[in-house]
This record gives structure tokens, C-alpha cells and sequence, in this order.
């Protein structure tokens, strides 16, 4: 069982406080706070954390917002007697953070950045005319060395600062956390789920033993500034055998 409670550094999550968070799901997962737990009092689980007790009130309002806590009045903070999954689909998150907050490695395979002019249906899928010029990205994910997502992303070219902006984006960088830096931060996404059967190429990739279906998430992200533009268009092809995608739905 992990005794050693510390936050540990995590690349693909920006804040001290997501990464509290993060280390909290990763303990409850593992059973070292099982369900029904009453947590530490907040000066112990911060030192025990390593971070500050304002960023330790962020985590756990982060994850009572997740149902995996539960306060009661005058008696202390509790894990929930039927904790929710460690992160579900309902966060606008990389897939490479998804899959750190799982509390697995993350890592990619094949990554590569074109230019491209958008066919009738990217267009269709990005808003823009057939033939203006997109960025497209195409990676595998894994998790702790195995593939589980094959990533296709498109993002058109006028709304970068510079037309090679991406060009040189690196293989483990979140997608998100580089169009933030480049002032093109996402604030939705409109999702579609469906199930496929793998082609040839994507059993390659995923390194797939048979053409049971995939999940596949096809995103069109809208970003911060106010406008209709889509941002992002997305084809995310998850292996659900390798890794559970969930979604908390709240009455």
C-alpha cells in the first residue's frame, strides 16, 4: 500500500491544486482511502499532500464536485461509500491528461503534424469553405506503454498567429494547454460518440488482435473569444478494453 502521500509532478497538469487533485484520485483508486474514509484533518493532509491548505481546499471541493467526496456539516470530509470513477468525459481535458489522472503514464507513438486543405467533410465538420488550408495532427496515445487512443486533430490555419504555429509541437505537449498559449483557449466542446469497427490501420496502431468495435469521440471545440468558429475538430479512436471512459451525468 503507498504510504508516501506527496503530490507528484505531473507535466500535462498545469496547477498545484489539479495536481492535489489528481493524487487524491490516485489514493482512492488504490484503496489507500477507501470508501467511506473520514480524510485526514486539513493541516495533517496537507503536510502529508506537501501543499498549501488553500491548495488543498481547492482538491477537495474539485473532487466533492466529482462525487468521489462527500462533507458533513460539523463532522469532516468522507470518501463517497460508492466512489465515482477516478476522471470521466464530462471535463474538457487532453487525452493525455485523461489518462494521468487515471494514474497511469502517458505517452504518444507517430506523431505527425501536416498541412492540409480541408475535403468537403472536414469543412463541413470545421464551418469553413472546402479547400482552405488546416492543420491536422494525428498520434497514438498510451497508457503506461499501451496503445489506447488514436488521435486525429484538425485546427484551420487562420486562426493560428502564424501559419507553421504548430509545426514544430512536440510529442508529449497537450494539444489544449499549446492553443492556449497561442491565444486560442477552448471553453466547450460538442461531442458525438459512436461505435466503429477498426480498419487495418487503426488495428496497426492500437495494435489490435481483433476488430471488436472502438469508441470513437468526434469533437468540434469552440473557443474562448465570443464567435461561432470551431477551434478544433476532433477524432479521438479509444480502445475500451484498455481503458474506461465513463461520464457522471447529475440530476
Amino acid at each position: 500500500m503507498d504510504t508516501n502521500w506527496s503530490v507528484r509532478l505531473d507535466p500535462e497538469t498545469r496547477t498545484l491544486g489539479s495536481r492535489a487533485a489528481s493524487r487524491l484520485r490516485e489514493l482512492i483508486r488504490d484503496g489507500v482511502l477507501a470508501p467511506g474514509t473520514r480524510l485526514p484533518a486539513e493541516p495533517e493532509l496537507a503536510r502529508r499532500l506537501g501543499v498549501s491548505r488553500p491548495t488543498l481546499r481547492a482538491a477537495v471541493t474539485e473532487l466533492i464536485g466529482d462525487l468521489l467526496l462527500v462533507r458533513r456539516r460539523g463532522v469532516g470530509t468522507f470518501v463517497s461509500a460508492a466512489p465515482r470513477p477516478a476522471h470521466g468525459l464530462e471535463r474538457l481535458t487532453g487525452t493525455g491528461r485523461d489518462i494521468a489522472l487515471r494514474g497511469q503514464r502517458p505517452g504518444t507513438t507517430g506523431l505527425r503534424v501536416r498541412h492540409v486543405l480541408a475535403n468537403p467533410a472536414l469543412a463541413a465538420a470545421l464551418c469553413v469553405e472546402p479547400g482552405v488550408p488546416v492543420v491536422q495532427l494525428t498520434r497514438t496515445r498510451t497508457a503506461d506503454g499501451v496503445p489506447v487512443a488514436h488521435c486525429a486533430d484538425w485546427v484551420p490555419t487562420d486562426l493560428l498567429p502564424e501559419p507553421g504555429a504548430l509545426d514544430a509541437f512536440g510529442a508529449e505537449e497537450s494539444l489544449h494547454d499549446r492553443l492556449a498559449a497561442l491565444g486560442l483557449p477552448l471553453r466547450q466542446a460538442v461531442t458525438r460518440l459512436v461505435p466503429v469497427v477498426p480498419d487495418a490501420d487503426l488495428r496497426d496502431r492500437l495494435d489490435l488482435a481483433s476488430d471488436a468495435p472502438l469508441l470513437l469521440l468526434e469533437q468540434r471545440h469552440f473557443p474562448v473569444a465570443p464567435g461561432d468558429r470551431v477551434a478544433l475538430f476532433s477524432r479521438h479512436w479509444y480502445d475500451t478494453a484498455r481503458i474506461d471512459l465513463q461520464l457522471v451525468r447529475r440530476g
